[in-house]
């Protein structure tokens, strides 16, 4: 959204904003998406969205679910798919892809170029984060100006996220609950690691494990809240 605002005051053409859809997100991340791509159209942007294999055929391919050191889903569900749609359109590999990472976003990327010449990750392509630079306030005031309420949580494109943490999971729907369990029981894995929650095994346990401060919580003792079932694939009962 920053990066967007930032490319209109800057008088930058023929920008087209892109959307890769993970079909895991929670169900109110489409408002945010269309917030967006209204916000890329009334400064003279063009915007895609790109469909992927979505989540829950990406785990019954790999018989799992990503988790760290072995986190496919990014790949799977956001490059491949945004690499065969540029391959597409830029046949000569002459457009330059703007992402908006920053140095003061993480550790991880303290040392974020601002320029890739040429990125193996886009096909060869030259990759530009225009923002590598920008400080947290100087990333809000940008979305100040275009008019948008920054999030007080991750990116809800993936619900849940392998990484996840007890806030994430707190603010987790019924629905998200309810797809993840059912996707839980087909592949006979939990997404998220008994090691990592104190032996909770399976996301209704894992919800039950982030309502307990840490150290709190003993697998089988008496819930906090009344969770329910929470699926959408309701089995009648």
């Amino acid at each position: 959204m920053a990066m967007i605002q930032w490319a209109h005051e800057k008088g930058l053409q023929d920008c087209c904003v892109v959307y890769c859809d993970t079909r895991w997100a929670s169900s109110e991340w489409a408002e945010r998406i269309t917030l967006g791509e209204e916000l890329a159209r009334k400064y003279g942007f063009s915007t895609s969205r790109i469909e992927s294999m979505g989540m829950q055929a990406l785990v019954r391919m790999k018989s799992g679910f990503p988790m760290h050191g072995s986190q496919f889903c990014t790949a799977w569900l956001k490059g491949f798919p945004f690499l065969n749609w540029i391959d597409d359109i830029d046949t000569n590999n002459s457009v330059v892809v703007m992402i908006g990472k920053r140095r003061a976003e993480s550790e991880d990327r303290k040392n974020v170029p601002e320029f890739v010449d040429s990125s193996e990750y886009h096909g060869g392509r030259a990759v530009w984060h225009p923002l590598f630079m920008h400080s947290d306030m100087e990333r809000d005031e940008l979305l100040t100006r275009a008019g948008v309420k920054k999030l007080n949580h991750r990116s809800d494109e993936c619900s849940p996220c392998t990484n996840a943490n007890r806030n994430d999971l707190r603010r987790l729907s019924s629905w998200d609950i309810g797809k993840l369990g059912a996707l839980e029981r087909e592949v006979g894995q939990p997404m998220f690691r008994a090691g990592k929650h104190a032996g909770a095994h399976g996301i209704q346990q894992v919800i039950q494990w982030a309502k307990y401060s840490p150290g709190q919580y003993k697998p089988g003792q008496d819930d906090l809240f009344e969770s329910g079932c929470g699926s959408p694939f309701g089995c009648g009962l």
